[in-house]
């Protein structure tokens, strides 16, 4: 509608992209189960399995009511009676221009190539416009505005050729070209867009997507999934900046479809090799079984304030990686609690006495073993989910000072203090005495000290990977 009442390409631009993409991946290949989720990245811990029924009667139909409106969006004509065509999809459609009929039938190698033939059938001679919309991806740019940008810009053009002549593809501001002349039965017009790999980056302010890229190529977006990647962990990937991102067909992948091979190192252990992944297609995604998947693929190791794969906030890089078997501790992005016991008041643990960086996970378990309570500290960190994503502990002293320093003392993460020194401190796993566990006070400039393990304190679990 907003094509219709304007003419801007822009908006075809995005109905394009939602097409190819958000759509398709909304339904599995299939065509008998189905979800509206469309993450950009998935843990794999099973909520991204199609549903086959759910109480949810709008999203089906709104599917049926896309499928069955789809061929209204190809071609458009306006007042002054010129033929839009803005997608190129295999399809014949008739107009009257000028008082007479004029038909097109377009052949198209889309999504998978760039090249399309329309074919004109007239009667008697028409004048007229066609105009053919050029996509932004064709243009060096992926979307409508600046949110997103390619990596590295191309010089090469739409090539369009009207009978084997070649015209000019100069584009206009609402992202057109317009072929107008006295069209004849049997003209033929051929287009070629541009249909290398890019690499999309986001806008800086974007955080989360910050040293990461996406992958399409022409209206298609690409991900990793994890029948594809060595040990199935898409999440865990860094793209190798060297490696070269080479397009192939694959006849067995449900029926044929273009992939993509790169070379990605693991961000765990970058220091290894880099080994050889596939990328896909992102609407086919979700149809192979639950694993992990990933869209928006780092291409250097992570730093302090980073978004972590989980989602939480990057606030170590362990420079001792291939001895502790860990280089990152991820944060959650918020507090487990506002007021939690520590647990075991006035009972002296075998453990949970140390207060190094890495001895979180550790103490976090002995505390476990050792208290029965639930909702105490420990429990809360232990049974954390994040984005599917298990495995976060209460940090020990010395990973909450760093919690503290990286985070909250630079301002990267919000612990919503608003001012307020009472009960702004956080418990670490790291036991004093029978009655005392250690804390810091965040809003007393990360002030270290302990207290009664009876006594609610916040609580903010983190990870390592």
């Amino acid at each position: 509608r907003l094509f219709l009442a304007t003419g801007d390409g822009k908006y075809i631009d995005a109905l394009e992209r939602g097409m190819y993409n958000n759509a398709l991946s909304g339904v599995a290949v299939a065509g008998n189960r189905y979800f509206y989720v469309n993450r950009l990245a998935s843990a794999g811990d099973g909520r991204d399995t199609r549903w086959e029924r759910a109480s949810l009667e709008c999203c089906p139909p709104n599917l049926v009511r896309f499928l069955a409106a789809m061929p209204g969006y190809v071609y458009a004509q306006d007042k002054q009676d010129a033929v839009y065509v803005n997608l190129y999809v295999s399809s014949e459609a008739s107009f009257r221009v000028g008082g007479k009929d004029l038909a097109l039938a377009v052949e198209s190698e889309m999504p998978w190539g760039g090249k399309s033939k329309i074919t004109v059938a007239a009667k008697e001679a028409v004048r007229g416009a066609i105009k053919l919309r050029i996509p932004g991806w064709a243009r060096n740019q992926p979307t409508p505005g600046a949110l997103y940008s390619y990596q590295q810009k191309f010089d090469q053009p739409t090539i369009i050729a009207v009978n084997g002549k070649a015209v000019s593809a100069n584009v206009d501001s609402a992202g057109y070209v317009t072929i107008e002349r006295v069209w004849q039965n049997g003209d033929r017009i051929e287009i070629e867009f541009p249909f290398a790999v890019r690499q999309v980056t986001a806008d800086a302010r974007v955080r989360e997507n910050r040293g990461r890229i996406a992958i399409e190529r022409g209206p298609l977006v690409y991900c990793a999934e994890w029948p594809d990647v060595p040990d199935g962990r898409a999440l865990d990937l860094m793209l190798d900046a060297a490696s070269k991102l080479k397009p192939s067909f694959d006849e067995s992948l449900f029926g044929g479809a273009t992939v993509i091979t790169a070379q990605a190192r693991r961000l765990s252990n970058p220091a290894a090799p880099p080994q050889a992944i596939k990328l896909i297609p992102y609407h086919l995604w979700a149809n192979r079984g639950a694993g992990e998947m990933c869209v928006w693929l780092p291409v250097r190791e992570y730093e302090p304030g980073d978004i972590g794969p989980a989602g939480g906030f990057i606030f170590y890089k362990n420079p001792n990686a291939a001895a502790d078997g860990w280089r990152y501790l991820e944060a959650a992005p918020v507090d487990q609690s506002a007021g939690a016991q520590w647990g075991c008041f006035r009972r002296a643990l075998d453990g949970a006495r140390a207060t190094a960086v890495g001895a979180g996970k550790k103490n976090t378990e002995e505390m476990i073993a050792a208290c029965a309570e639930r909702g105490t500290a420990a429990d809360l960190c232990a049974n954390y989910t994040l984005n599917g994503v298990r495995g976060w502990f209460l940090p020990s002293r010395d990973e909450l000072a760093l919690l503290y320093r990286n985070l909250k003392a630079t301002g990267v993460a919000d612990f919503r203090d608003q001012g307020l020194a009472d009960n702004y401190v956080y418990w670490s796993s790291s036991q004093v005495t029978v009655d005392m566990a250690h804390h810091i006070d965040f809003a007393d400039a990360g002030r270290p000290h302990y207290d009664d393990k009876d006594f609610p304190r916040r609580v903010r679990a983190i990870r390592a990977f």
